[in-house]
């Protein structure tokens, strides 16, 4: 299993950005990649700028550590195990937010990396 880890400093109020995080109904409104987002309870649907659709279970959303937690269910890549959080924290000049990727199979990695620097990058051109 390989983890892809990114840290982001951004210029938001841990608060603010924990707040934009949380919602995890509307993490296309920050996430570049991803065009249209659904919940049903616990499950996020998620549509791709390639409109490939990936299906999300909510594992956690913990207000206290600011940390959300989810799992990729279904994918139209062969993916055989998925974990990801994202957690903010605060800093001097604003707030970090830690994003972690644990995925199987290690050839994913080289995939779902440079999609997630795509990401990143957006994140900060959103948020800076």
């Amino acid at each position: 299993m390989t983890a892809i880890v990114k840290e982001i400093n951004l210029p938001l109020s841990a608060d603010a950005l924990w707040e934009k995080i949380a919602d995890v109904g509307e993490i296309n409104q920050f996430m570049p990649l991803i065009t249209a987002c659904r919940l049903d309870g616990d499950t996020r649907f998620c549509t791709m700028a390639n409109g490939a659709e990936i299906e999300e279970i909510i594992t956690s959303i913990d207000s206290e550590h600011r940390r959300v937690g989810y799992t990729i269910s279904k994918a139209p890549f062969p993916i055989e195990f998925h974990s990801g959080s994202m957690q903010v924290t605060p800093n001097d000049d604003g707030s970090r937010l830690v994003w972690i990727t644990d995925i199987k199979p290690d050839e994913l990695a080289g995939q779902l990396g440079p999609l997630l620097d795509q990401a990143v990058q957006g994140i900060k051109e959103k948020w800076s």
